[in-house]
């Protein structure tokens, strides 16, 4: 009887830490890192993020924004950061995926050093066109391309929208100049100031710049026109088999216990699932998709073997 009674203290202390942590988070504010500079997509949705889960759980979570490295030195940080939940990334495909396969020597493994949540969204990206630049579809875009010399800006070397940006390259035969930059804001300054011709950002980038007619959109990366711009072809009604895009989604450091993990998971989808939530993020044309950690971890898994593929083709590197 002694032992039995031994043994079940021995479990509930061993134990008890788990349960403390899952009672209890978060019980001070926790930190966002968006691995870009503010006022781009990844700032929007986290903010949204933020938002949801400051109303839903009660302590603030505060968005920091950690730019560079083509995402890298965000991503690295809370690679590093302690596995509690009081560090989390609002995590994109090119520092999570493409980084890793295109770097020599990659600063961190964007999977196994994370420990999924949830992806929130996927975005088509898009050719928009500076104002400067006089045509009225892709194929006159191409032809232009091919008599004169263009930049096309990314967010980043090895980012969704420079892998967008080099598919259509190879697609249409046509050879321009890559010029990136650290996030989204400033391709877009560049392009209202005409020091770039034209992008492969995603769509809730562009929107509403692409609303007000300060820059004109030719083409969406996406198989079907999107519901926020119906008007606009995609890129494969005319003739350019490019369906890439961007996605956002959540991530903690490997180790997070898995009751935090839950936590966010589950407050996370009941924010997003309000009717006007739902509504709004749609209506800035990203898709949301809400995937469980354990397909987003398999739908990360894949899209890096993808690109480890494509980038014999794209022979993009990373010094």
């Amino acid at each position: 009887m002694l032992k039995k009674i031994l043994q079940a203290f021995i479990y509930l202390f061993a134990f008890a830490p788990c349960v403390t942590i899952g009672q209890t988070y978060p019980d001070k504010p926790v930190k966002l890192i968006i691995p870009y500079p503010s006022g781009g997509p990844a700032d929007q949705i986290a903010r949204e993020l933020a938002n949801g889960l400051t109303q839903s759980l009660g302590q603030t979570f505060v968005v920091e924004a950690k730019p560079g490295g083509s995402g890298a030195i965000g991503t690295g940080f809370v690679a590093k950061a302690a596995p509690n939940g009081y560090t989390l990334l609002l995590a994109s495909g090119g520092p999570n995926t493409a980084v890793p396969v295109f770097s020599a020597n990659p600063p961190y493994d964007g999977i196994k050093e994370f420990a999924p949540i949830l992806k929130i969204i996927d975005v088509p990206n898009m050719l928009v066109i500076a104002p400067h630049i006089q045509v009225n579809n892709v194929k006159e875009f191409v032809e232009l391309a091919k008599t004169k010399s263009l930049t096309y800006g990314s967010s980043g070397t090895a980012g969704p929208t420079h892998i967008t940006g080099e598919i259509f390259q190879l697609e249409a035969k046509v050879k321009m100049t890559h010029v990136p930059y650290k996030g989204a804001a400033p391709v877009v300054n560049d392009m209202l100031g005409g020091h770039v011709d034209a992008t492969f950002l995603n769509l809730s980038a562009m929107l509403p710049y692409i609303q007000s007619g300060k820059l004109r959109a030719l083409g969406v990366s996406s198989r079907s026109r999107v519901k926020a711009l119906p008007e606009l072809p995609t890129l494969i009604e005319q003739g350019i088999n490019d369906v890439s895009g961007s996605w956002y989604g959540l991530l903690a450091p490997a180790g997070t216990p898995d009751s935090i993990i839950q936590t966010l998971y589950t407050e996370s989808v009941k924010y997003f699932n309000q009717p006007q939530v739902r509504a709004r993020i749609e209506a800035a044309g990203s898709e949301l998709v809400l995937l469980d950690p354990q397909t987003f971890r398999a739908a990360m898994i894949a899209e890096k073997r993808e690109l480890f593929e494509l980038n014999k083709i794209l022979n993009i590197r990373l010094e």
